[in-house]
Order: structure tokens, then C-alpha cells, then sequence
């Protein structure tokens, strides 16, 4: 009786959960869609740091709501193919990030936003970042949904 009452208590508890909105937060992730607020300097030198400042939002039932959750970045991709550099200390506020990031070696050839993530697989923990489309990018990007183990 005692196992059954705790079953039911865990059950109770994880809906109780999904009601303060853990569960909306993970589905609402697929339909977010990030808007720059600030241009992209492309032309920064290498080296120098720049602020990105940006919004995430989802559709909920045709009005936009602003998104927020801890771990999101900016990655700024080199335009030489070298190393990317991401930027995770992010300021946010209500949807809205802002973040200091330096230009890679190279120069700005295109930008990511995403939210940190991790994969577990046969007892392997795995990087596993979901990236979110960028609605006014200044690159020509493919789709950024879904998750990505782009290495940093």
C-alpha cells in the first residue's frame, strides 16, 4: 500500500510540474524563432568584441510570446572556416538576450543562436545544442532547428 500511495504521490508531483511549466517550456523550444535587434557587424576586425542583441519568441495560437531560459549563447562563425567563438555569458530578460562576443580569427561569416544541451546515450553524456532560426540573419543559413554536436 505504501508503494502504491508513493507512485501516486510521484505521478501527482510530475503533473503538478508540468502545470508550473516545465512541460510548455520543452515543447514550446520547437517553435522558437530568434530576431537580431541589433546588426551584426560584419565588418569587426578579428579580435574585437561586439554586442549581439536579440529576441526569442513562439507562436501561441497567432500571438508571438517571448521565450526565456537559461544556457542560450551566440556563436559567432568564422568567414576563414576556422574556430568558432560563443559568447555564454548572456544577459537576459523576458525574451530578450544581449551578449559580448569577439570576432574569430577571420572575420564574422555567420552567426547561431542557440541553447546549451546535453544528450545522454548508453550512459555517455553527449553535447547536444539546440540551434533556433534567425528570422533577419544577414547570411543565407540553412534551417538551425534541432539539435546539433557542433563542436565549440
Amino acid at each position: 500500500m505504501s508503494r502504491l500511495l508513493a507512485a501516486l504521490g510521484a505521478v501527482t508531483l510530475a503533473g503538478s510540474l508540468s502545470l508550473v511549466g516545465m512541460a510548455p517550456a520543452a515543447v514550446g523550444k520547437e517553435g522558437v524563432r530568434a530576431r537580431l535587434v541589433t546588426p551584426v557587424p560584419l565588418a569587426a576586425a578579428p579580435g574585437a568584441k561586439v554586442t549581439i542583441v536579440w529576441t526569442l519568441s513562439y507562436d501561441d495560437r497567432g500571438h508571438r510570446r517571448r521565450f526565456g531560459a537559461g544556457g542560450v549563447f551566440v556563436r559567432l562563425l568564422s568567414a576563414s572556416g576556422g574556430r568558432s567563438v560563443d559568447s555564454l555569458d548572456t544577459r537576459g530578460r523576458r525574451g530578450r538576450y544581449s551578449a559580448r562576443v569577439r570576432v574569430p580569427r577571420g572575420g564574422i561569416g555567420g552567426i547561431r543562436i542557440g541553447l546549451e544541451g546535453t544528450r545522454y546515450s548508453k550512459g555517455r553524456a553527449e553535447q547536444a545544442d539546440i540551434f533556433f532560426p534567425i528570422v533577419n540573419s544577414p547570411f543565407k543559413t540553412p534551417r538551425a532547428t534541432g539539435s546539433s554536436s557542433t563542436p565549440r
